[in-house]
């Protein structure tokens, strides 16, 4: 038996292609005997987790190092703020999710 997240992967594939094929949700769901209800709650899980994606992806994190082997700032916005850890340099812009920057910071920790 497939785990949530092994079925995730699985019905994102799935759907991808019956997109890029452009076949109708309903004929797909015939043709590959699925339910619609079935289909559409996949469908929304999906979307929940490219949502959640999307919201991950808000900065860079990368070392920028100088000449010299010393962090450079880089210049962003008058409200951008940068963290300096362990060599990285990290961007955060004005409109940033601060859960998000909360679980960036609990990930750099753990380096």
């Amino acid at each position: 038996m497939r785990s949530t997240a092994e079925n995730l992967v699985l019905w994102e594939q799935r759907i991808k292609e019956r997109v890029q094929t452009g076949i109708t949700i309903d004929d797909w769901c015939n043709k590959s005997g699925v339910s619609m209800h079935q289909y559409n709650y996949w469908n929304k899980r999906v979307r929940e987790k490219q949502k959640a994606g999307e919201e991950m992806v808000f900065t860079d994190v990368s070392p920028i190092l100088s000449m010299n082997g010393t962090a450079r700032q880089n210049p962003g916005s008058a409200f951008d703020f940068q963290i300096l850890f362990k060599g990285m340099q990290v961007t955060v812009p004005d409109t940033f999710n601060p859960a998000v920057l909360a679980r960036l910071m609990k990930v750099l920790q753990s380096l």
